[in-house]
């Protein structure tokens, strides 16, 4: 389940700041339709950190439902109280979710015996478990040492690599056997040219045809036909993350008539500067 085009799909909001349940059904059946190889709901992208936990169990129940059992559906269960990732990946599982994104805990910032800890007895719940590794969101960076003991844990399954350091996943790659996908559309192709076994996108909510077609090529080790692709669309990735993420795929959704682009605080709707280079950059593509 964890290779591919794996989007990390939004979670569509109505004006009124409630959870968007048509729209994301509607997104669901798309990326279906389109090829993606599975979703990943309530990460980031799908501003977790806003969530209830009512509305993570809400959203995964709709993925799993809209999706018909077609594609894998990944559950965002990971925060920096273990008791509290416990929990919710025990009812993710309960439900019905395929795997876990069990993000590296954020602020408290533990030592590497509390995040090996923190790791196993989430695992125990059964649920297999991707490690989410983004240093820029939660103020550390684990060594290939610690990965090497991660992939030790049972039910320990795979790795979204988010550090934006090729050099660092070589030596991740050298000390752990465990798969890894890209955190980062920009280092998809990179990635996988050393034996990354997909991407974990934000670009896939709005193109998810095309990078289906990336990792697809990618994966047969035509690494030219998809960097070929990545370079059409990479003005637009660049002008989507000008600000923060997911500020800018929503507006982007926006503009395809996919979802609103309605944020809750303390995320906003991207400033018109960066709204008009989306748009410029989607115009170019012919997606509007």
């Amino acid at each position: 389940m964890f290779f591919g085009s794996v989007v990390a799909i939004v979670t569509p909001f109505t004006r009124e700041g409630e959870v968007d349940e048509r729209a994301l059904e509607e997104l669901v059946k798309w990326h279906v339709k389109n090829h993606t190889d599975a979703i990943v709901c309530s990460g980031t992208t799908g501003e977790s950190p806003t969530l209830s936990e009512r509305e993570k169990l809400r959203v995964l129940q709709i993925c799993i439902e809209a999706s018909e059992k077609k594609i894998p559906i990944i559950a965002g269960t990971g925060c920096n109280n273990t008791e509290k990732s416990i929990e919710l990946t025990a009812k993710a599982k309960a439900i019905g979710a395929s795997g876990c994104l069990v993000v590296v805990p954020y602020y408290n910032k533990p030592s590497p015996v509390g995040l090996l800890k923190h790791y196993a007895e989430i695992a125990k719940v059964g649920l297999p478990v991707m490690v989410y590794h983004h240093p820029g969101r939660t103020g550390l960076t684990l060594s290939p040492a610690l990965f090497s003991n991660l992939q030790k844990i049972d039910n320990i399954v795979s790795i979204k690599e988010a550090s934006c350091n090729l050099t660092l996943m070589d030596e991740i790659s050298k000390n752990c056997s465990l798969p890894i996908l890209s955190g980062d559309d920009a280092l998809t192709v990179p990635i996988m040219q050393k034996g990354g076994t997909g991407v974990v996108s934000v670009m896939a909510n709005i193109l998810p045809y095309q990078w289906s077609e990336i990792t697809k090529f990618a994966k047969e080790k035509n690494f030219e036909k998809a960097s070929e692709i990545y370079e059409r669309y990479r003005p637009l990735n660049d002008a989507i993350l000008k600000e923060t993420n997911p500020q800018g795929i929503k507006y982007a959704l926006s503009l395809l008539g996919r979802c609103n682009s309605f944020m809750r605080l303390p995320l906003v709707e991207p400033q018109e500067e960066t709204k008009m280079a989306i748009k410029t950059e989607m115009k170019k593509a012919n997606l509007i």
